[in-house]
């Protein structure tokens, strides 16, 4: 006997159909090569979505086998790792769950990746817009990763409303110092209440969650050893940290 698909089941086979048509756009794009993010397990409560994954000093060739052999986007970097961070701590609520995805999902030299993306975002929007009436809860909230990602949302009328955060990238380094620099004495409260440790235990519960293969698991935290957060990642945290909770006690302020 067959038994009926669950609410489960069905959400997850139309995000692997939606997958298929995300590496189809990926081929055509031509300039890049597919890297999905882990699937999500069910409609999420925030989506925070970037700009398009970076090769990195690997190749398509090498990001394709990759991706066979299981591996996923924004499991690797510290980055990466301090805006899961930051999500599940300063964003949801105990029970909730959120989604990071890109704009584009050709993984591409960042050089490449600056020519012709509005013509690339384009090609992406509708997609885009399968995955978020897809994964999306009604009430969702939207993060933009960055201004670019905020700019081409608005160019082309993105219809959910969305809050823009700074991207992780070190590009963006000084615009953490000039955030931190008008907020000092908050900033020197808040160094102390994070730590490297943090990152790892939320890395380990993360990679641990989307059952990631020992290989890019234990690949993903070697990239975590360092002796201790800088005060750069700490001011990128903190960053983040005002953002979300800013989101939040305007969404769910006190009674």
């Amino acid at each position: 006997m067959t038994l009926p698909m669950t609410t489960n089941d069905t959400f997850q086979v139309a995000y692997r159909t939606l997958e298929r048509e995300m590496k189809a756009c990926a081929e055509d794009d031509a300039a890049g090569v597919f890297l999905p993010s882990v699937a999500p397990a069910g409609p999420v409560d925030y989506v925070l979505i970037c700009m398009e994954p970076s090769l990195g000093s690997t190749s398509a060739g090498q990001v394709r086998e990759r991706v066979q052999a299981w591996f996923r986007n924004f499991l690797s970097s510290m980055g990466d790792f301090i805006l899961h961070f930051s999500a599940r701590t300063y964003l949801c609520k105990e029970g909730q769950r959120y989604h990071i995805t890109d704009f584009s999902k050709g993984a591409m030299a960042v050089k490449s990746a600056r020519a012709a993306r509005a013509q690339r975002y384009d090609l992406w929007y509708p997609l885009l817009l399968k995955e978020i009436k897809l994964i999306a809860k009604p009430n969702a909230g939207f993060f933009a990763v960055g201004k670019v990602v905020d700019r081409h949302l608005r160019r082309l009328g993105f219809p959910r409303p969305f809050d823009e955060v700074i991207h992780y990238s070190g590009q963006a380094a000084r615009t953490r110092k000039e955030f931190v620099a008008k907020r000092k004495a908050n900033f020197e409260a808040f160094k102390g209440t994070v730590s490297l440790r943090d990152i790892r235990d939320a890395a380990e519960d993360v990679l641990r969650s989307a059952d990631v293969p020992a290989r890019f698991h234990s690949e993903a935290l070697a990239r975590l050893k360092a002796p201790q957060l800088t005060d750069s990642s700490k001011q990128l945290i903190f960053n983040y940290k005002v953002a979300f909770e800013s989101f939040r006690s305007q969404r769910d302020p006190c009674p």
